[in-house]
């Protein structure tokens, strides 16, 4: 199972908040991961170009965040869009609808991903949001009404589309929704979103304030059995039972992994570092890492 987990673990994505990225000099990954840049709607676009330049002057790969409810129009679509190209040549992106109120004429991710805007600016790799325990904002049949538009667009089309999930805490909800996306003909690979090392307070809070669906009940339950909301976990047995459902999965589902840093981005980089470089033993289901990093 250790070289199982260094495999998937190996080709990890991982986000990066502007705020963040002001507060650290360096990224501690290596160059061929790739980092996610996220665009919040408070977030001022300046902080988010200089934190896609930051990224890219640290020889690593930024994945911009295109959150499509926070564009006024495609105008500013393709103003961003002009504003990543001065100071990267990343060829990948992540659209999504995006948290908050829709604030101008772009209602989801469908209208930037068919207005041609991304094949101008040369992305090819074009990364789309998955909830495999619903969304709290949108209904599970359009859920999957956008997800065949994606498919029908990466099938007809220049562009490679690849989901994105939210984070989870149980492997279950994930396996059924692998499942389902069998069912309605959606073939498209999934990187995870897995919850980095955090403490049980801060997972719950990320948890409520994002609409993570039923698994919060199992974090919460697993919570009360230790008895302490600061300890830190890092949720090992989601991890190896993701592994072993993508042997069982039709597609290989999940495909990749992608890291939310919710217990810090420094700590998460050595951790999925230490993870790469097979920095830990196996024990009852458990990664004991050869060094102490949180």
């Amino acid at each position: 199972m250790k070289d199982e987990i260094i495999k998937f673990v190996n080709n990890f994505t991982i986000e990066l908040n502007p705020k963040v990225q002001k507060k650290i000099t360096k990224i501690y990954i290596n160059k061929k991961n790739r980092v996610f840049i996220t665009y919040l709607p408070e977030s001022e676009e300046k902080e988010i170009i200089e934190a896609i330049q930051f990224v890219n002057e640290n020889g690593i790969t930024p994945i911009p965040h295109l959150p499509a409810r926070t564009m006024r129009d495609l105008k500013h679509v393709e103003s961003f869009l002009q504003s990543i190209r001065k100071v990267s040549n990343t060829d990948e992106i992540l659209v999504i609808g995006g948290g908050g109120n829709q604030i101008g004429k772009i209602a989801s991710s469908l209208d930037i991903i068919n207005s041609k805007l991304l094949e101008k600016y040369d992305f090819k790799k074009i990364n789309v949001a998955g909830h495999p325990e619903g969304s709290p904002d949108i209904d599970d049949e359009t859920l999957k009404d956008f997800l065949l538009a994606k498919q029908k667009i990466n099938d007809s089309t220049q562009l490679n589309i690849q989901i994105v999930t939210q984070f989870f805490f149980e492997a279950n909800p994930f396996i059924e929704w692998d499942k389902m996306l069998n069912d309605i003909g959606i073939n498209l690979p999934v990187r995870v979103g897995f919850p980095g090392p955090a403490t049980f307070k801060t997972l719950l809070n990320f948890g409520l304030m994002s609409g993570v669906g039923n698994s919060l009940n199992f974090l919460k339950k697993n919570s009360k059995k230790i008895g302490d909301l600061l300890i830190k976990t890092s949720n090992d047995e989601l991890l190896i039972k993701l592994i072993k459902s993508s042997k069982l999965s039709d597609k290989g589902r999940p495909n990749s992994f992608h890291c939310y840093p919710f217990g810090g981005f420094e700590k998460t980089c050595h951790w999925l570092s230490a993870i790469q470089n097979g920095e830990f033993a196996i024990e009852n289901d458990k990664l004991v890492f050869h060094k102490k990093i949180f």
